[in-house]
């Protein structure tokens, strides 16, 4: 009985997706020996790392993470830094109004902007949430696979998964900035773009797989 050529088709690509599977699972981790290096100070901007509890790290399921408060004296106010960063054996991004939620925040508004990331004008994450008395804030994020920057976390495991195709090691991380509105949103936007398109610059050092020191081979 001849087998059709969808049939074959089909069985070919269940093997490869079966091998690449297994070889991406049984790689060693990619070990991220410049993520804690990325600067406390840049251009105008100082930075101080925010205490977290053991037990954040632990629901991240990631050692890979920070949270920095910046300033600069032409902003009134300090932008708060995050980023999470995976390696391909283990995405497991939450979305980010659960996370602000299980600190407290309410989320009272979700949509999205255009911003201008490592030269590309892009359309990113952002939220509006409050937490008590204290002022609303706003949030920008996006995820990003070694260069591709999304907001949906379907597409981030549609560009690993097509890394894996092709028997290539990649990461993804999360970027996240937030700052409180005490004037006006656009007043706080502005001064969030001005220091995203300074950070754009430094990340891919810190977060991307081919520009990290040590990878073991799969």
């Amino acid at each position: 009985m001849k087998i059709s050529g969808k049939l074959t088709t089909t069985v070919v690509l269940t093997a490869i997706a079966a091998i690449v599977v297994f070889t991406v699972n049984t790689a060693e981790p990619i070990q991220n020996e410049k993520f804690f290096d990325f600067p406390l100070e840049f251009g105008e901007w100082k930075g101080n790392d925010v205490f977290m509890e053991e037990y954040v790290y632990q629901l991240l399921d990631t050692k890979y993470f920070f949270l920095r408060n910046y300033y600069s004296p032409r902003h009134d106010f300090p932008i708060n830094l995050s980023i999470v960063w995976f390696d391909d054996k283990n995405i497991s991004f939450h979305a980010p109004e659960a996370c602000l939620g299980g600190v407290g925040h309410k989320v009272r508004e979700k949509g999205t902007i255009n911003a201008n990331i490592l030269g590309n004008d892009l359309e990113i994450g952002k939220l509006i949430v409050s937490q008590g008395r204290e002022p609303r804030q706003v949030v920008l994020y996006y995820f990003d696979v070694d260069g591709y920057l999304t907001t949906s976390q379907i597409d981030v495991r549609f560009h690993v998964l097509k890394k894996r195709l092709f028997f290539r090691r990649t990461s993804a991380s999360f970027v996240r900035i937030m700052a409180p509105v005490l004037i006006d949103e656009k007043t706080t936007i502005s001064s969030m773009l001005a220091f995203m398109q300074e950070i754009s610059a430094l990340l891919p050092n810190h977060l991307y797989t081919e520009q990290i020191r040590s990878i073991p081979h799969a």
